[in-house]
């Protein structure tokens, strides 16, 4: 498999809000998954061989990208930022939790993926590697 060259945006807290614009200039998380279309192989894109690779990496599908929200019309889903930062099923979208979607996206936005923890503890320990 090929490593993906473009990768979706980072979640960030602002994402329960609304679409807008990226830090970097570019379309954020959520203006990116509302144009990603029906579920299928096309689906996700120039972003298909990064979600690939992340589906392989985690061993499970990638979930909806969007939901319906209360407009109906469709929003950014938090179980997909869940899945995008690499943290089990229900870590914060769990029944058991009962937050709001708005409320779970701040909350995954103000998280850390555990993936980039580990790599950045692995590197402050081991300053020889710098």
């Amino acid at each position: 498999m090929r490593v993906p060259t473009r990768l979706l945006p980072t979640p960030r807290v602002y994402d329960g809000c609304g679409p807008g614009r990226h830090g970097d200039g570019g379309a954020d998380l959520r203006t990116t998954v509302a144009g990603l279309g029906q579920p299928d192989e096309q689906r996700w894109g120039a972003y298909a061989d990064a979600v690939a690779r992340w589906e392989l990496l985690l061993g499970r599908p990638a979930p909806a990208p969007t939901q319906i929200g209360r407009h109906g019309k469709p929003v950014l889903a938090p179980p997909f930022v869940e899945w995008l930062m690499g943290l089990n099923p229900g870590h914060v979208t769990g029944p058991d939790l009962g937050l709001p979607r708005t409320r779970a996206l701040r909350v995954l936005g103000n998280g850390v993926v555990p993936q980039q923890a580990a790599a950045a503890l692995q590197l402050l320990l081991c300053p020889h590697r710098w």
